[in-house]
């Protein structure tokens, strides 16, 4: 009798240490998806597109802009210094109707004077939808170039501008084309 109680208490053993061994590879696991989880989303936040806020309805730039072209309705406005005089430069993306193309939607950039006043650059086409801005100064130069990305009807693109005699130059871009 001993010799099962014995045998008994054995396996009631093992099947503890096996128990144990199963709640520890269960909590190990839901931990690595935790810790996995964590990681994602800080490395995904470090790639996050952090866009350019649209500018208030009473910046000075946007309401010459809009008294100058009532026809024009402004889908984005954004503010940064893209000439490097100092002051700070609108990029407007707008929507108008055309006579021959139905609705276009296009980019100007409205440059501040010192005198207080604008000068606009020739549109160029933009994005349709999800229009976002970004400044970056990525070759360290002396004007901001900016990015525009969007879409039209799922197609996604981007292209990469500076200001080089007063217009904004395409330096790099991809499948704008597609979302003009």
């Amino acid at each position: 009798m001993e010799e099962k109680t014995k045998k008994s208490n054995k396996k009631v053993s093992l099947l503890i240490k096996a128990v144990i061994v199963l709640i520890v590879v269960v909590i190990a696991f839901f931990l690595s998806q935790y810790v996995a989880e964590k990681n994602e989303k800080s490395t995904g936040s470090r790639r996050e597109r952090i866009y350019a806020p649209m500018v208030e309805d009473d910046n000075a730039a946007l309401v010459a802009f809009q008294q100058e072209n009532p026809q024009r309705k402004v889908v984005l406005a954004c503010e940064e210094d893209v000439t490097n005089d100092t002051l700070k430069d609108l990029l407007i993306i707008y929507k108008e109707d055309d006579p021959t193309e139905g609705e276009i939607t296009r980019l100007v950039v409205s440059i501040a004077q010192q005198d207080g006043s604008y000068t606009y650059t020739e549109p160029i086409p933009a994005p349709i939808e999800n229009q976002g801005i970004q400044f970056k100064n990525i070759d360290e130069e002396a004007e901001m170039e900016f990015i525009v990305s969007g879409e039209k009807d799922g197609a996604a693109g981007y292209a990469i501008y500076r200001m080089i005699d007063g217009q904004p130059m395409d330096l790099f871009g991809d499948g704008m084309e597609d979302c003009c």
